[in-house]
């Protein structure tokens, strides 16, 4: 058995002793864990619904540990390609990372006991580069967490999770988790064939994380605030208050994540209708206990207006790393010299505060935040609180649910309202919308003449350009189409697309896409003729003669290299250096929307059937400061 409830309370027991006995001995699971003691003793077994090929259907109730100790031993077929990876879905707040957590937890203070090591990896830039560097896969159970918050996952997120179930496919056992809506909205295509688990060539057993029952929120408080007299002698009425507050969060008590937060809710008076709105509650009350605090240890620099601040640029800056953990010497390192705005040192970090601090000996610390929910809460604050009085810019880096929490505090704060939500190279699929429709199949067209401004495009309007890479090759106008010749037979031609926007919401609450500068975008896909001349095979099933058909059977890492080659015929010392890339999903849906509506025909737009390419100005990376500004004046609006 890999894991089970009954043994939770021994581990919790393990972790108290090795640290009252050696006080920092478990300060290195701090960080991967916040705070492992709480949160083994207050942890409450979920339920799911589990998908495998040993005859589990996935159609009723189980219990997840049952379920992962099914999969951890004999439950998996091996001659199935994806048996041994197992996909872990569920709803924002349903504890996954918890989860993942109790997981690698259980394997460290049981390791005597499991043939296989264990690692567990936040999805980021490095990770293939850290699952190539495991040695010995096969002994290795492997942990993927936050499939759904992926920087690397943007511009392909089905293709990201096949190349992760690829690397990954030779280990021990591997879970993978991502948010349940993200999964089926924007990697799932049924068709192709996708259905239940079953990601392309893999089909990988399916687990379903469900809310919390009733039953299992009050076992929750009652592990929180427990019965023993000792506990009512000093926490007496707590656990009275902590239940009438989870019944004021509605349907909210069912996410785990949502009780978690109960400690900050005491001076509630009414309903919480949301998560922002809990996350309003949650974060103001923190402030203020934290400067009561403060007051008392006459600290007199740590006031609610400093550290809102400081909390707002710290997630901020951890966003757009898309870090969720960070070195109490880079913080500093962030802020200008000599301006640490309140001594980080004299903080309360209590088990469930919203900014949590880890020791590890010789004076060594990191910092992260409570939930990755309550980073992108004060990022999104910090979006709003510094929008100009016409629009609120929403930063590149924005995940979903940052979006979310931008666009509620927007629409829920008269300062905001009228503002328009300007987005620039976004995941349009936070507004939920899927990924296929994102890609032209919300665009009615045919197959009309394509048409520039609204008007038609004669074939000897466009621009005749050699491709060869020779330094005298005539540049491409802006503004103007272009036909990129290379040799007989190879003739590329691409329309400009002006800059501009386009507006992704409603008349009464605008959101505005916005595309900074014009691009090409090719005409047609790119046929099976231009693909082999550039690459040098043709990897289509249905060819004929002539090759004009679009190209097919390739993969979002061929179209990417295939842009790579073909950026490479274009001339070093240009003016403006230019880059073939693939076209954004925001890129897309302007190019298919403005003029009248059929500069590009409707076509079902994915890696099989065949892609488009864009040519745009290569935009220089952007300088990120060494330090950040000192926090500002601003003020934390209450309800008072």
């Amino acid at each position: 058995m890999y894991i089970a409830s009954d043994r939770l309370e021994p581990q919790g027991d393990t972790l108290w002793n090795a640290e009252k006995n050696h006080p920092g001995s478990i300060s290195m699971l701090s960080d991967i864990f916040n705070d492992p003691i709480e949160l083994v003793r207050c942890y409450i077994e979920p339920n799911c619904r589990y998908q495998d090929h040993t005859g589990n259907t996935g159609k009723s109730a189980c219990s997840a540990f049952d379920a992962i100790n099914l999969f951890m031993g004999d439950g998996i077929d091996p001659s199935i390609k994806g048996g041994n990876q197992l996909l872990v879905l569920g709803n924002s707040g349903l504890g996954k990372t918890s989860f993942l957590s109790l997981l690698r937890l259980s394997q460290i203070l049981e390791s005597r006991d499991r043939p296989a090591r264990c690692e567990l990896f936040r999805l980021g830039l490095d990770t293939l580069d850290k699952i190539a560097s495991i040695h010995n896969p096969s002994e290795c159970v492997l942990l993927l967490d936050g499939l759904d918050e992926d920087r690397e996952a943007r511009s392909s997120p089905r293709q990201r999770l096949l190349d992760l179930l690829e690397a990954s496919e030779s280990f021990n056992r591997v879970v993978i988790a991502c948010d349940n809506r993200y999964f089926f909205e924007q990697i799932s295509d049924q068709s192709t064939g996708d259905e239940g688990g079953k990601v392309g060539d893999f089909d990988c057993p399916l687990m379903v994380m469900l809310d919390f029952d009733t039953d299992q929120v009050d076992m929750y408080l009652d592990s929180r605030y427990p019965a023993q007299w000792k506990q009512r002698l000093f926490r007496k009425g707590e656990r009275e208050d902590a239940a009438k507050q989870v019944a004021n969060l509605g349907v909210l008590k069912h996410r785990p994540q949502s009780p978690s937060l109960v400690g900050f809710l005491f001076d509630n008076d009414g309903p919480i209708p949301d998560e922002y709105a809990l996350m309003e509650i949650a974060s103001v009350q923190w402030l203020v206990e934290e400067s009561e605090v403060a007051a008392e240890r006459d600290n007199p620099l740590l006031t609610i207006e400093s550290l809102y601040d400081f909390a707002k640029i710290l997630s901020t800056r951890m966003m757009g790393l898309g870090q969720y953990s960070v070195s109490e010497h880079r913080v500093l390192g962030w802020l200008p010299a000599d301006k640490d705005p309140f001594q980080l040192q004299l903080m309360t970090f209590g088990p469930y505060s919203l900014l949590q601090r880890h020791e590890f000996g010789a004076g060594e610390r990191s910092y992260r935040f409570l939930h990755r929910s309550v980073q992108e809460f004060f990022a999104a604050q910090q979006v709003l609180d510094t929008s100009s009085p016409e629009e609120i810019v929403v930063p590149g880096f924005a995940t979903n649910k940052m979006i979310d929490y931008i666009e509620r505090g927007r629409s829920s704060n008269d300062e905001h309202r009228s503002k328009k939500l300007i987005m620039r190279d976004s995941n349009l699929g936070g507004f939920g919308v899927e990924g296929k429709d994102l890609k032209g199949a919300i665009i009615a067209g045919s197959e009309s003449d394509e048409t520039f401004e609204g008007h038609t495009v004669p074939e000897d309007d466009f621009q005749q350009v050699r491709l060869d890479g020779d330094t005298g090759m005539e540049k491409p106008e802006p503004g103007s189409p272009v036909s990129f010749e290379k040799e007989e037979g190879f003739s590329l031609d691409m329309l400009w697309v002006p800059e501009g926007s386009f507006n992704f919401g409603n008349r009464d609450s605008p959101v505005l896409i916005e595309i900074p500068q014009g691009f090409w975008l090719g005409k047609i896909p790119i046929t099976q003729r231009i693909y082999e001349s550039i690459i040098g095979l043709n990897p289509s099933f249905f060819v004929k003669e002539g090759d004009g058909l679009p190209v097919e059977q390739v993969s979002w890492i061929d179209a990417q290299a295939f842009c790579v080659e073909l950026t490479n015929l274009l001339p070093e010392g240009l003016d403006e250096p230019l880059e073939f890339r693939l076209p954004k999903e925001s890129e897309w849906v302007y190019a298919c929307r403005i003029a009248n509506r059929n500069w590009f025909p409707l076509h079902e737009y994915n890696n099989n059937i065949g892609f488009r390419v864009a040519l745009v100005r290569k935009m220089p990376k952007p300088d990120i400061p060494d330090t950040l500004e000192a926090p500002s004046s601003l003020k934390l609006k209450t309800n008072d």
